[in-house]
């Protein structure tokens, strides 16, 4: 090969480069008040400055540490280690002591998927200070996420999804592929034992047959034929940590790589005129619901800056999101139009008539895993 065409060869690849630079800066760079830093930090602290909440908020005590919470503490914890803030690590981290202590009743147990899913919290601590013990607690959640409860009377049920490689604890309702993808991959990162993501995959590619819909989009469940919004966003999100964290030989990587640009392409196509997403996704005269427009917006942040989505066309979309979803943001850090906790629904207008909620640590949550996704 000629100088000539080597020259012509390495300015054409410069010139590609310089443009993906500049589709993905458009993630990298914005105005004073709505930086990721400042919004981060913004609602981290506004996490702290309350005890642990019910799902209602703080007007009751709760019984147990909620899986909300759990989302929101995991979520500072990984802007945490974005922004390098140590003393909001260690902030985030004291807030576990009493769970070992005085406030012990409240620790999770790990007999359901939405209570399994508070391991990823201790397990990410470990990963942050190098504490073994939040280590420990983190790998009992995850092992015993794919062990046969002691005590259960649907043993049949359970021995069967476990024989099949799966969580006894599947219910292949849309939320679980947060759920259990979160603390099975963050097993991985602690203990580097392929099998954690191995099964946390393989399981992703059985929700993907059962309720993935030709669009790219996700029934609650298969008895729930309905888009809603902060559903898909969960499965938005699992999909997307998942291919973070799964090696490029894995087995079910491509499946689960195919199937989520599906989905993004159709969410692109679903952003309302504002740059959010509606309660029911596909109903544009829905109302806005910011908990899964976040989610949505987090999984468009890492597929632009990871390679996995076109930039010049993921990257103003995501741009858009993150900035509107900043005017739903309060003096306080509280975020306003989150859908309350919304069990399965069998018509459109139960998901239509549910409650819109200021400060709902389901939407604090995602603003906190944006805002890491932006640093990172």
């Amino acid at each position: 090969m000629n100088k000539k065409v080597v020259c012509i060869i390495v300015l054409l690849l410069h010139a590609d480069i310089l443009q993906i630079f500049a589709q993905t800066s458009s993630l990298n760079k914005f105005p004073d008040g709505c930086t990721p830093s400042e919004i981060g930090r913004k609602v981290a602290q506004r996490y702290l400055s309350e005890p642990f909440r019910n799902f209602d908020g703080i007007k009751t005590p709760p019984s147990e540490v909620v899986y909300p919470e759990v989302c929101a503490w995991y979520g500072a914890l990984k802007f945490a280690r974005a922004s390098k803030d140590k003393k909001l690590l260690r902030q985030l981290e004291e807030r576990f002591f009493p769970l070992l202590g005085s406030q012990k009743e409240l620790m999770q147990k790990p007999d359901h998927v939405d209570h399994s899913v508070f391991g990823s919290v201790p397990l990410q601590l470990y990963m942050q200070t190098g504490n073994e013990c939040f280590y420990h607690i983190g790998m009992d959640f995850a092992d015993r996420q794919w062990q046969m409860p002691a005590k259960t009377k649907n043993a049949e049920l359970y021995q069967n999804y476990l024989s099949k490689g799966l969580s006894w604890q599947t219910r292949f309702w849309i939320d679980d592929m947060f759920m259990i993808t979160t603390v099975q991959s963050q097993a991985y990162l602690a203990s580097k034992d392929e099998k954690y993501i191995n099964r946390a995959a393989y399981e992703m590619t059985l929700y993907l047959d059962s309720i993935q819909q030709p669009n790219g989009l996700f029934y609650h469940a298969g008895n729930a034929p309905f888009y809603w919004c902060r559903g898909n966003g969960l499965m938005a999100v699992g999909m997307t940590d998942l291919l973070k964290y799964l090696p490029q030989n894995n087995a079910y990587r491509e499946r689960i790589f195919n199937q989520y640009r599906k989905m993004m392409s159709t969410l692109k196509q679903y952003q309302n005129a504002e740059g959010l997403w509606s309660q029911l996704v596909d109903h544009s005269d829905s109302w806005t619901e910011t908990s899964g427009s976040a989610m949505f917006t987090y999984a468009m942040i890492v597929g632009v800056k990871r390679g996995w989505l076109d930039a010049g066309t993921y990257a103003p979309v995501a741009r858009k999101a993150w900035l509107r979803l900043l005017t739903y943001i309060n003096a306080q850090g509280d975020i306003s139009d989150v859908c309350q906790g919304t069990n399965v629904g069998n018509t459109q207008q139960y998901y239509l008539d549910r409650k819109r909620v200021t400060g709902d640590l389901h939407g604090q949550a995602p603003i906190l895993w944006c805002a890491a996704a932006l640093l990172e």
